[in-house]
Parts: C-alpha cells; structure tokens; sequence
C-alpha cells in the first residue's frame, strides 16, 4: 500500500545526503541508508489514502521526507547525549565520527527536514512540523534535566514521551489527515490519535529497553536505565514498593547483575505487564479515533497496524 510512497520520500532523503557539503556527505549518507521501521511515513501515508483515492504522491513524499529527516537528526542528537555506541544494529555517528561531526550532522539534517516542506501549498503542514520539532526539543531537554531523579511523577514522564515521541507522529497524523482533504476537525481528531499511538509506542519501547520481549533493538539494552531515565515500569513500581533499594540498584546500573536484578524485581511486581496494558489503552483511543474515517480497507489497515505495536519486538 505504502511502498511508492516509501519509495519516494526514500530516494529524496538520499539526494539530500548526496548534495550535502563535502565533509558532511559521508556522514549523512550513513545515517540515512538506515531507515529503520519508517512508522512515521507508514502513518502518514495510509490517512493520506483513507479518504477513498491517492492524492499528489510526491506531496506525500515531502511530508514524509520531512519527518524522518528531523526524526534521524533528533537520533543523531540523542546519541551524543546519551553516548549511545550504536543505533539500528550499526556503530553510532558520533562514535565514528565524533560528537562535534554528530552534532553538525544533525543540525544540517534538521534544516534539510524543513526544506522538503519549504514550498507545500498548504501551510499547515510546514507549521504542524515546525511546532513538533519544537516539542521534540523541549522534550528532550525536559528528559535530560529529570535523569536520575526518581522522585518524577506519571505526569512528567508522559509529557516527556509526548515531545520527545509523539509528537512526531502527532504531525504525520495531522498532515496526512490534511493530505486526504479532511476539515479541520477531522485534522485536529487525526493530530490526537498520533498523540495516543507516540504515547503508545513509546512505553512498548521503553519495556523493550528493559529486555522484555525484545530482540535485535539495534542499541544495547538497559540503555534508558544506565543514562538515568525513571521510566513507566519503574514509576509503576515505585507506586507499590519502597524505593530506597530500587533507587541504589538504578545508580548501579550500569554493571550487569544490578541491572538484572532490578528486572528480576519489575518482573515480581508485574509492572511490564501493567505498563503494557497502559499502552493497550492508549492505542485504543487511537483506534477510537478511527471511527470518524471512511469505513474502508485502510482503516481496517490502521487497526492492524496499532494492534501490531503492542507485540513488536524490535
């Protein structure tokens, strides 16, 4: 359904990467030949369609190219923070290249992202993108400055994942909804279903990132725990349990039987369990949202495509 579309917007990122400055190609090219799952484009492309017929493909493409260039230079940024060794299976940019060239990668990447849309005849694609890659930054600052606190609440993680995460795909849901011919309404409905899937989505990865399910993540596992970051399963533990053990396990978790045990514990506590189901709930109202579209193959597709969150492995 989805693979002209994919096609496109694929072969427009890699011309970005060709035509960068002499310095930057190389690098560029390494972070774009990885294209990952692509949910974002996936997203987009099939509420673009869910209005009965195709509309201007390489429209399409440039929303998409749009998002998965800022969502690769917001990767590229994040590593550095993080000091991620790999991303997608393969050594991270700035591991090879270091964090200054990482730095610059992704800065040029993020500008190139906004590019794609530069000329969209409708404006409010080009904003609906500005303003996530604002909530993206400000989400990620809000990460960084609560790492290792964990005293934060359900509320602050959520409005973390909701710039860092969803409000990506709060943007596909809105352009492609936009791209379909849908009023306003039905725009700002489709904007709240890519909030409820970013939400979703994200709480699965961060079951992942503990193990639980998981297979080739392409990053190492424990990641989120060794860099700080108090995440659902353990909000959920911290609500029933003490914390005072919890909390020494988590400033050691960078060697290898601290972080087990402290999955050992979650486990007891059935908090990925409970976590998932919190993001079951969150993909329902996406698939409530649903309803207001026309009843055809492609919505039946979204569904499938939600419910496949929940079980993804990688």
């Amino acid at each position: 359904m989805v693979k002209p579309s994919l096609d496109l917007s694929d072969k427009m990122m890699r011309q970005v990467a060709e035509n960068s400055p002499k310095g930057l190609r190389e690098r560029i090219t390494q972070t774009v030949e990885k294209p990952g799952k692509r949910l974002r484009s996936i997203l987009l492309f099939l509420l673009s369609q869910s209005n009965g017929e195709t509309k201007d493909l390489e429209r399409m493409a440039r929303a998409a190219a749009s998002v998965e260039m800022l969502h690769l230079a917001s990767l590229v940024h994040d590593d550095v923070i993080d000091r991620s060794e790999f991303r997608r299976g393969v050594s991270s940019l700035h591991h090879d290249f270091g964090n200054k060239i990482a730095v610059l990668a992704g800065d040029y990447m993020l500008a190139q992202s906004l590019m794609f849309v530069v000329n969209e005849e409708d404006r409010r694609i080009p904003q609906s993108l500005a303003k996530a890659a604002s909530a993206l930054v400000a989400g990620e600052i809000l990460e960084v400055d609560l790492a290792g606190n964990i005293n934060i609440s359900f509320e602050d993680y959520i409005r973390v994942i909701e710039g860092k995460t969803a409000s990506l795909l709060v943007s596909c849901a809105q352009s492609g909804a936009i791209l379909a011919g849908y009023d306003n309404e039905i725009v700002e409905a489709c904007g709240d279903l890519g909030l409820n899937f970013g939400i979703a989505f994200q709480i699965i990865d961060d079951i992942l990132d503990y193990g639980i399910g998981a297979e080739a993540l392409g990053k190492s596992n424990f990641g989120d725990l060794q860099n700080g970051l108090i995440t659902l399963p353990l909000l959920l533990y911290f609500q029933k349990n003490p914390k005072e053990e919890m909390e020494m396990l988590v400033k050691n978790a960078t060697e290898p039987s601290a972080a087990t045990l402290i999955v050992e514990k979650l486990k007891n506590s059935n908090c990925f369990e409970e976590a998932k189901t919190i993001a079951c709930l969150h993909l329902s109202k996406a698939t409530e949202i649903l309803e207001k579209l026309p009843k055809s193959h492609i919505n039946t597709l979204l569904k499938d495509f939600f419910e496949a969150m929940t079980e993804r492995r990688n």
